[in-house]
């Protein structure tokens, strides 16, 4: 994957969030609760796929550090704080192994 799909696939998940911020009502009742509920196991669900490689093993050190420290930032509920915590894992780990 080059940097260019990469940036398209950016903006589109993010141009796409916004759109749905911005033009759609937010949701009542039932639809609100699991739409609530719903970050923290797609979440859980990324970080599991993360940590193993292609072949079934264990994923690089970084790649490890930089899922442990993004757990450890979901209790801020913050994307943003999350993500960064997992950058800031991976590009230290990165430097140290």
């Amino acid at each position: 994957m080059n940097v260019t799909t990469l940036l398209a696939i950016a903006v589109i998940t993010v141009g796409s969030r916004v759109a749905a911020l911005a033009l759609l009502p937010p949701p009542k009742g039932a639809a609100a609760g699991l739409v609530r509920r719903l970050p923290a196991p797609l979440f859980a669900a990324l970080a599991a796929l993360s940590m193993t490689s292609s072949d079934g093993g264990v994923a690089d050190p970084a790649m490890l550090a930089a899922v442990c420290c993004a757990l450890l930032a979901t209790r801020w509920s913050s994307l943003l704080i999350t993500l960064g915590a997992g950058l800031a894992g991976f590009l230290v780990a990165s430097l140290i192994w």
